[in-house]
């Protein structure tokens, strides 16, 4: 018993199909277009790899990426009063994001005023290790606080 299918394929009239036809030679025209690609893009007439390629200058590389999306961030160059300042000034010291500056001022806004590095701890998100570390790049002097209150009542 023959089975049809199977004499129809492979007979010597119709040794491939379309789509096995089409399969090779897409295979072949990729592995030509690699070839071409290798030898006129990658490869210098002598056989080494060239050390600048054309793409270099179109996309940037990780270094120069990074670099131009971060600005450069303002560092302090003297001691921030932390009674007075605005809540932008106080996002330069390190550990001090947009949200526990916030709150800083709301705690500002309540009255106190901070007078040493354990009133800095009533701060929710201000714990011994961060008031330590923020110690030394606040001023605490109150003369300045003082001097602020008085510009601003009439």
């Amino acid at each position: 018993m023959e089975i049809p299918l199977l004499t129809r394929r492979f007979s010597p009239r119709f040794p491939l199909s379309g789509r096995q036809a089409a399969g090779i030679l897409l295979a072949f025209a990729l592995l030509m277009g690699g070839r071409l690609v290798r030898q006129k893009m990658l490869v210098t007439p002598d056989g080494r790899w060239r050390d600048h390629m054309w793409l270099d200058d179109l996309v940037p590389g990780p270094g120069q990426a990074t670099a131009a999306e971060k600005a450069p961030r303002p560092v302090l160059t003297s001691p921030l009063p932390i009674n007075t300042c605005s809540t932008d000034s106080l996002t330069l010291l390190p550990g001090v994001g947009p949200v526990l500056a916030a709150r800083i001022q709301d705690v500002r806004a309540e009255g106190h005023i901070f007078h040493s590095e354990e009133d800095l701890r009533m701060v929710k998100g201000i714990g011994p290790a961060l008031s330590a570390r923020l110690a030394p790049l606040v001023d605490f002097s109150v003369t300045a606080a003082a001097d602020s209150l008085a510009e601003d009542s009439p």
